[in-house]
């Protein structure tokens, strides 16, 4: 499997030096990786749009035009599957990393082991389920955990999202939010999706979860439910 990975940064030398190591980290580990540098996020973000091909960003945050937060915002309205990697000499950013669900910051002067470190454990990563959904709600952007979601229900043209910090209402369907989901959630009922990770037992009315509260299961899907719920337990 080749793996492609992008090096955004406005200093050439620093995107160069970047690069190189990262070639080196492929080459010493057998991995097929295709390297491609930006000098901009204006040239990331003209290449990316066309495809969303890339499996690792490393991108510089102090840049000239938009700053490397910004396109990170940017590229999460639409691909969420995308890792991140931020390269700084401050660590005052290192707070807006969760907004856009940055996997690491490598603070300059980037040092050889760290990066190696990182990369192992960004490619470790590659392939899994989503971690997380964004969602716009009040016209932001929202990072939602996928482990903390308890259930969702569906409310006319709004779903709510039930997480372990309380709810967060978004107008979208139930069948929309559904494909953004990964294992570990199941639709037990036309207007609830309910996480197996808080399911403590499964009734012919109804699915049990940890704190007593009955989500509605169709008949119907009795069987289907007590399947799922045993194989992720």
């Amino acid at each position: 499997m080749e793996i492609k990975i992008a090096v955004c940064d406005d200093e050439h030398e620093l995107a160069e030096y970047i690069k190189n190591l990262t070639g080196k980290w492929a080459d010493n580990n057998n991995i097929q990786a295709k390297i491609e540098m930006f000098d901009s996020a204006e040239n990331f973000k003209a290449s990316w749009s066309e495809s969303k091909t890339f499996d690792i960003l490393l991108l510089d945050i102090e840049m000239s035009g938009q700053n490397g937060m910004e396109l990170a915002r940017e590229i999460r309205q639409s691909d969420k599957k995308l890792t991140i990697i931020f390269i700084t000499g401050y660590i005052d950013y290192m707070s807006e990393g969760y907004d856009v669900s940055a996997m690491h910051y490598l603070i300059k002067p980037v040092k050889e082991d760290k990066l190696f470190e990182v990369l192992d454990k960004a490619v470790k990563n590659l392939g899994k389920e989503p971690e997380f959904l964004v969602l716009e709600i009040n016209h932001k952007n929202i990072v939602i955990l996928l482990r903390d979601i308890i259930y969702i229900e569906s409310s006319l043209n709004y779903i709510i999202v039930n997480t372990v910090n309380g709810q967060h209402k978004v107008k979208m369907s139930l069948t929309e939010i559904e494909d953004k989901l990964g294992d570990g959630f199941f639709k037990c009922h036309r207007s609830f999706i309910v996480s197996l990770k808080y399911v403590r037992r499964v009734t012919k009315a109804a699915m049990i979860l940890e704190n007593g509260r009955e989500i509605p299961l169709s008949r119907n899907l009795y069987d289907d439910a007590n399947q799922a719920f045993i194989k992720y337990n």
